[in-house]
């Protein structure tokens, strides 16, 4: 994978390349602040950087590739702005606060997508619970990274999308038989193509949204001492969760702080390529496309520009990368071609 270039903010009406002649600027305090935390190092003034504007660019940008190498299935790409695009005014820029947003390269569902049910179905088969004990773990290791579009997303986006929020569909039906004048829920259905839960969960079983902790970690290890691919996916998930244990703190990610809709992926897991995933998505794009609060990122984190804001978050966002690395190698095993009949990865589209 390939990352594009890091953007850093400017003021309104400043062209990107100029020389900084105030103190007031916003460029002169970020790049204060880089230096005395440390992350400007002796490396990115070597070759006398025209700017502070520069400097600043040369050690984010030297930092943030070091900590998303060797990655292969998320898109994490770093922008820094004074304000998020995406609120409905503009308030005066501040040089005293910045987003660090987290993006994919070519912009909001460019992501790549893996497919995981065919695996989660054999790790049934080996013991009834196991495929779900591990996926419920699964989707707290995705809660620490930047948004992953899981089934349990999906349904949120369904709920949110069709359901007026509520995870039972009853009041939304009833709402649009009487608008569109229907007689039966299956007038509706048939007629105006209602989303439901059915359609939801016509490829996937139903705690694949949700799914639960029902075996102990000691059933889990006797079901998976005799199987290979499940001794393989427990041993991958033990790792996650040394990382969890041993290797934190990690980054505040997510998009919950800006109080934004967030339209950008940093992965789509689903549950096989027939699934429901695509068409809610795109419906979800189309019920936000009027709206003015609307987030091009998969994660936004307001730091401090002055202190050490910046390079503890940088520094967080190593241990964040080592967890995603090591939940790329777990879904390489759930995405592998014999667990479907269809390519593992894709540009999702």
């Amino acid at each position: 994978m390939s990352f594009a270039p890091l953007a850093l903010p400017s003021l309104a009406n400043v062209p990107g390349a100029y020389t900084i002649s105030s103190g007031e600027s916003f460029a002169y305090p970020l790049a204060m602040s880089l230096l005395e935390s440390g992350v400007i190092a002796a490396e990115d003034v070597a070759r006398r950087p025209r700017s502070e504007m520069a400097v600043a660019t040369a050690a984010l940008t030297r930092h943030w590739n070091r900590i998303t190498e060797g990655m292969h299935m998320f898109d994490w790409n770093l922008r820094l702005e004074q304000e998020p695009a995406g609120y409905p005014f503009e308030p005066a820029k501040r040089t005293d606060q910045l987003w660090a947003m987290i993006q994919t390269t070519r912009g909001p569902v460019s992501c790549k997508q893996v497919c995981i049910g065919g695996a989660i179905t054999e790790l049934e088969r080996v013991r009834e619970g196991l495929g779900q004990t591990l996926l419920a773990a699964l989707y707290d290791a995705f809660h620490m990274l930047p948004t992953v579009c899981s089934p349990e997303y999906t349904f949120w986006l369904a709920q949110h999308t069709y359901w007026y929020g509520e995870s039972d569909e009853k009041y939304a039906v009833e709402e649009a038989m009487a608008m569109h004048d229907c007689k039966s829920r299956e007038e509706l259905v048939d007629t105006f193509d209602f989303f439901t839960h059915e359609k939801f969960f016509a490829e996937m079983p139903k705690w694949a949204a949700r799914p639960e902790r029902v075996l102990s970690r000691h059933q889990v290890r006797r079901a998976a001492a005799r199987d290979d691919f499940a001794r393989e996916v427990v041993g991958a998930m033990d790792s996650i969760w040394n990382i969890v244990q041993f290797y934190g703190p990690f980054a505040e990610v997510g998009t919950g702080g800006a109080g934004l809709d967030a339209i950008d992926l940093a992965l789509v897991v689903r549950w096989q390529e027939e699934d429901v995933c695509g068409r809610v998505i795109d419906d979800f794009l189309q019920y936000v496309a009027d709206s003015e609060e609307l987030l091009l990122a998969s994660s936004v984190t307001s730091l401090k520009v002055d202190g050490g804001d910046i390079a503890t978050w940088l520094k967080q966002m190593e241990a964040t990368a080592m967890l995603a690395k090591a939940v790329e190698y777990l879904l390489n095993m759930l995405g592998r071609d014999e667990f479907q009949t269809k390519t593992l990865v894709r540009v999702f589209a």
